[in-house]
């Protein structure tokens, strides 16, 4: 599988989180079904446009009109979990516009145990959306099936734990209460986060015709007491900026206690008809329980400095606040030693060499004679 590009610079813990990996899927073979993907057979691909030095990438079109981009949407569960990471790498046509309109595409989803393996993802206990809207990153769900279609637009949360929490029967959080419309015989809602930041522009960093990281992560909030807590998580990155962080988030009362997540959907979608002929990529995606955790408890979150980062062929650390002899390690994400050198202190700044190294997630730590460890995540982008 293709190394995951390095992204970001920021400080860990003396150890890092640990963190369940569900599956990875790299897109380089057409055995779909032989790892776990069902509803539908296969996942366009193509060996023109991936990430990395070779291999595929899912390769999504929409025709002008279309509603659907071609392949059809594509389903894997795993392990239920009250918390679900995902990670993957896009890329999109020069001229994507999506859909043109305040809403859509939809491009990724996760359900929960609560409702079947074939669900429909817009009528459910719960679902999550990873989205972008004219180049806008978009975080939001729907729990459409726990609206108390008898109270529509009342605020029940401080008289029932039997309502919605993406709107219809009130907030639930410090948030807006959400959407609530009637389509068809079903009430439905929806509760979403939007950048600030036009990530997929026409150029510079954010040119949406290169290959960037996302990463999303979803905490469900606590019960306690019989009542739901609003202490969830809903937080997305991209190439390693954190550009939503929505917490203290209710996403489930006590109604539906059990509710984890346990299925992930591929479904790029565009209601009203895609605009133009337009294309997305996908490639390396990941879905784990949590991200790798960043926070600092060893005081030294402003000695020790990288640069450039991103880097292409090489970094520099900055050591001039270290007087112990110290050891460099650097590890690539799967925690493989990939550059370990000692280091003479006093000395004020030390070069590293990342020529043979692949685009990546890496962390630089550094220990000390006296066992004190400083961690960076660094950024290796060419």
């Amino acid at each position: 599988m293709k190394t995951l590009v390095l992204l970001s610079l920021l400080l860990v813990s003396q150890s890092l989180a640990a963190q369940t990996i569900f599956f990875r899927e790299s897109f380089d073979d057409v055995n779909f079904t032989q790892r776990g993907w069902y509803d539908n057979s296969t996942i366009p691909t193509t060996a023109s446009e991936f990430h990395g030095s070779n291999g595929m990438a899912a390769e999504y079109i929409y025709l002008k009109g279309g509603t659907k981009a071609k392949g059809s949407a594509i389903r894997k569960q795993f392990a239920p979990s009250n918390s679900v990471y995902l990670s993957y790498w896009v890329k999109y046509s020069s001229n994507f516009v999506g859909s043109g309109k305040p809403y859509h595409p939809h491009e990724f989803h996760f359900t929960t145990n609560l409702n079947d393996k074939y669900v429909g993802p817009s009528w459910t206990k719960m679902t999550l959306y990873i989205e972008q809207n004219n180049g806008y990153p978009m975080l939001a769900f729907q729990d459409s099936q726990n609206i108390d279609t008898a109270n529509i637009k009342k605020d029940l949360t401080s008289v029932s734990e039997f309502r919605s929490c993406g709107g219809c029967n009130g907030s639930s959080d410090g948030y807006p209460a959400g959407d609530c419309y009637k389509s068809g015989a079903n009430w439905f809602n929806g509760k979403a986060w939007k950048s600030k930041v036009r990530t997929f522009a026409d150029s510079g960093a954010y040119n949406k015709n290169q290959w960037h990281f996302i990463e999303a992560y979803f905490k469900l909030n606590s019960i306690a007491g019989g009542k739901g807590v609003a202490d969830g998580t809903a937080q997305y990155w991209f190439d390693g900026e954190l550009l939503i962080n929505a917490q203290n988030v209710m996403f489930r009362t006590n109604a539906n206690p059990t509710m984890m997540f346990n299925q992930f959907l591929i479904a790029p979608y565009i209601g009203d008809g895609s605009p133009v002929e337009q294309t997305m990529w996908i490639d390396d995606i990941t879905v784990a329980d949590s991200r790798i955790t960043t926070s600092v408890n060893d005081g030294t979150e402003s000695q020790l400095t990288i640069h450039p980062n991103p880097a292409d062929d090489y970094f520099t650390v900055n050591l001039e606040n270290f007087t112990n002899t110290s050891e460099i390690i650097l590890t690539d994400i799967l925690g493989n030693t990939v550059r370990r050198k000692r280091v003479e202190l006093p000395l004020k700044q030390f070069v590293i060499s990342t020529k043979e190294l692949p685009n990546g997630v890496y962390f630089l730590r550094l220990l000390t004679e006296n066992s004190e460890i400083t961690t960076r995540r660094v950024v290796i982008m060419r």
